[in-house]
């Protein structure tokens, strides 16, 4: 919020300055001493009035999409036809292992181990299709988590658990990571794209179009939109997840839907004529060798050091996805040296080299194999 009236900032609306401004009103000659009935009489409503302050401070507040809460924000961007994103449900492949010819069923609950000693609670899966075991008694089963949000993306081979009697099945487990899961649209997603919405409005499918027609689909983090990518009509929309790496198959196929799904039939947000392709964004991955010289003093190993520098990274990765076309060399031996316990670094090199990496413009950076020695 930029400047509030004077008579709404806090130092004007504090009980002992409205009592002032209040006592200053009556009659001269009239005890207005402390204890006094005057005194008494205007103190509620003093108190009463720093509360009416207080109340319209937050009224200003909410009225604008930069200090408003997320409730708040959903009904203002609502109004621009900008909506909220729902959570989304992971999904992946389930290898089920039991006797041949057996049928496992479309709906079987299964889910990762519980810890009670660290309170982590299982993970729920359901099968979202009918299989039958092969003469090796054998499958491969789609499955999605049975409550939305991020909790459903978990490892490769968490899955282990058969939540409900099937005796026919021997055992499972997940072979790849499940994907796609997301939290509700929190307050900085929806405001960034809100904000998006209503200082680059979108013209009869320009490229501010495309990004927010994207961008409206629950999963998608960002979206780059590439014009005449292959001839007149063309165009490609590049998609990453909520965690800014490449979007699921899941999510590119929604967009996909959302957008256009048929070339030039108009029947969908993209303009007729118009031959839509949606991708999930290509990723060049960083292998970051270095030798490190570390503060024996500071209480860091080697294996620490790493740990929070690859943290670190992927955070500084996931701000620049869509946002440059550079990976700058300077910038990562700035990060490593950030770290707690770095005193220096010598022979860093990223994917074997010591210069930047160049992105094109369907493509972002992932963190890869980082390898650090000590120095001596």
């Amino acid at each position: 919020m930029a400047t509030e009236p004077n008579y709404l900032q806090e130092a004007d609306t504090a009980e002992a300055v409205i009592r002032k401004r209040l006592l200053a009103k009556v009659t001269a000659g009239v005890d207005k001493n402390q204890g006094s009935y005057v005194w008494d009489s205007l103190s509620p409503v003093a108190i009463e009035l720093v509360f009416v302050g207080m109340a319209i401070r937050k009224a200003l507040a909410l009225g604008f999409a930069q200090t408003t809460d997320i409730d708040h924000l959903s009904m203002r961007a609502e109004e621009h036809g900008v909506y909220r994103k729902d959570a989304t449900y992971a999904t992946g492949t389930i290898h089920v292992t039991g006797q041949a010819g057996s049928i496992v069923p479309a709906g079987l609950r299964l889910a990762t181990e519980a810890d009670a000693d660290l309170d982590i609670p299982s993970v729920f899966f359901v099968t979202t299709e009918t299989a039958t075991l092969d003469e090796n008694g054998e499958a491969d089963i789609p499955i999605r988590a049975t409550e939305p949000g991020i909790q459903g993306d978990v490892a490769a081979g968490s899955i282990v658990v058969l939540a409900q009697s099937r005796k026919n099945v021997y055992s499972l487990t997940n072979p790849q990571e499940t994907t796609g899961g997301t939290d509700k649209e929190g307050l900085e997603s929806l405001l960034a794209r809100y904000l998006e919405h209503v200082r680059n409005p979108g013209t009869s499918g320009n490229k501010a179009d495309y990004k927010q027609w994207a961008l409206s689909v629950n999963g998608v983090g960002d979206a780059h939109c590439i014009p005449l990518w292959n001839g007149e009509g063309t165009v490609k929309v590049v998609i990453l997840g909520d965690d800014k790496k490449p979007a699921s198959s899941d999510i590119v196929d929604a967009v996909q839907e959302f957008i256009n799904v048929n070339a030039g039939t108009g029947d969908r947000k993209a303009p007729i004529g118009a031959t839509v392709t949606v991708v999930p964004a290509s990723t060049v991955t960083l292998d970051i060798s270095a030798s490190v010289l570390i503060d024996k003093d500071a209480g860091e190993s080697i294996s620490s050091i790493r740990e929070h520098f690859v943290a670190a990274l992927e955070e500084y990765l996931k701000k620049l996805a869509f946002k440059t076309s550079t990976i700058r060399y300077a910038r990562i031996g700035s990060i490593l040296l950030e770290q707690a316990g770095v005193v220096d670094y010598f022979y860093l090199t990223i994917n074997g080299e010591e210069e930047n990496i160049a992105l094109g413009e369907d493509e972002v950076a992932i963190a890869g194999a980082v390898k650090f020695y000590a120095a001596q």
